[in-house]
């Protein structure tokens, strides 16, 4: 089963600040892991949003993002392209709640974008072409899983009359716990965007072969935090700060890369962020796994410890990585075996169907397996 949340890795880290005389040990990767909650229902959009315009050279996107404070992003935007279909189908879609557009934006020129976007991606033609094909099919196989296995309901996370916090699987917080971790949540909703964002652009306009994605879900949902909080003080002695530290995605991000350039752009890019004063603490290359395919990794700010996670994916596999999402959070607490065994399986097809891109195969984990 694929470890997603990095629970496991959180697990070992409490585990760790409990031994006598330990602190945080660099744990080593599990058999997999996967973005942890990304791209969920109860996640909150970032005040930011950014352009999809793709700009000529990195001089031109590093002006644009000086200039522009907030534009638009769609994940799939260069999927789209790519695949040769309307460039401004994203643009139709309704912004997220609470994003803030900037008072100007710059005329889209559309053919401009496409012929950039597949001349980076000129080598990726044929898998494109391969995935775009079998997408369909896979789309119509969950639909048939989720009339299989309809979806439980599931009590939605309340505050009660006293100050403290309930959630599903009886996750409490206590008045006191609650008040400490909604102050958590604002602290990191602040940093997240005031500081790790504008480091991330500046990585992203370093080289125009690269796009953040995603940055709708750039933060974790308040109730989704808590419930993880909820989880680790479980542990005795536990406080809500260690708490808050141990989880590894309250901020996360996407870059995608196209996949003759992709194992390149992660190897500069983790070496653009060191350069920003992150430090890494760990990174999985999971392109050799069955259940999901990508390279992840959690990073630190050294100044307040709040911790972040990064994924690498080509387009096609960030596609796979949100196909699957749902067969995912099912495999976590499925109703029924049957039910598990089919999320696997379908997890299974939908990966099988991805290309993995030249050069990764010498992308090393970190820290290395022994």
């Amino acid at each position: 089963m694929i470890d997603r949340a990095e629970d496991r890795d959180a697990d070992a880290v409490l585990a760790a600040r409990k031994r006598p005389g330990g602190g945080e040990q660099p744990d080593g990767p599990s058999t997999a892991s996967r973005a942890a909650d990304s791209a969920g229902a109860e996640d909150v959009p970032a005040d930011v949003a950014l352009t999809d315009a793709a700009l000529t050279t990195a001089e031109q996107r590093a002006a644009a993002h000086r200039r522009y404070r907030d534009t638009v992003d769609h994940t799939y935007d260069v999927a789209r392209i790519e695949a040769g279909e309307d460039a401004q189908a994203g643009a139709q879609e309704a912004q997220p709640s609470g994003a803030t557009a900037c008072d100007e934006t710059p005329e889209r020129d559309a053919d401009q974008d496409r012929k950039d976007s597949q001349r980076r991606g000129a080598g990726d033609t044929g898998a494109r072409d391969a995935w775009a094909e079998a997408l369909p099919a896979l789309q119509k196989a969950w639909e048939r899983h989720e009339q299989q296995f309809p979806e439980r309901s599931r009590a939605a996370p309340r505050s009660q009359a006293d100050g403290g916090w309930l959630a599903d699987g009886d996750r409490r917080l206590t008045p006191e716990q609650n008040a400490d971790a909604s102050k958590a949540c604002e602290d990191i909703r602040t940093e997240g965007r005031e500081v790790i964002l504008p480091a991330m652009r500046r990585v992203e306009a370093a080289d125009p072969d690269r796009r953040l994605a995603g940055l709708d879900h750039m933060l974790k949902g308040e109730d989704r935090l808590k419930e993880k909080v909820a989880d680790y003080l479980r542990a005795p002695g536990t406080t809500v700060r260690e708490a808050v530290d141990t989880v590894p995605d309250a901020v996360r991000f996407t870059l995608t890369y196209n996949s003759e350039r992709y194992a390149e752009g992660v190897l500069s890019d983790v070496d653009r962020l060191k350069s920003e004063g992150f430090e890494l603490i760990k990174l999985k290359n999971l392109w050799a796994e069955e259940q999901y395919k990508g390279i992840n990794s959690q990073w630190r700010r050294p100044e307040t410890g709040l911790r972040f996670e990064m994924q690498f994916h080509t387009p096609d596999s960030l596609e796979a990585k949100e196909l699957t999402h749902s067969a995912y959070e099912r495999i976590r607490n499925p109703a029924s075996p049957a039910e598990r065994s089919a999320g696997m399986d379908f997890q299974r097809r939908v990966n099988d169907r991805l290309d993995t891109p030249p050069g990764t195969a010498d992308i090393r984990d970190f820290p290395e397996k022994r």
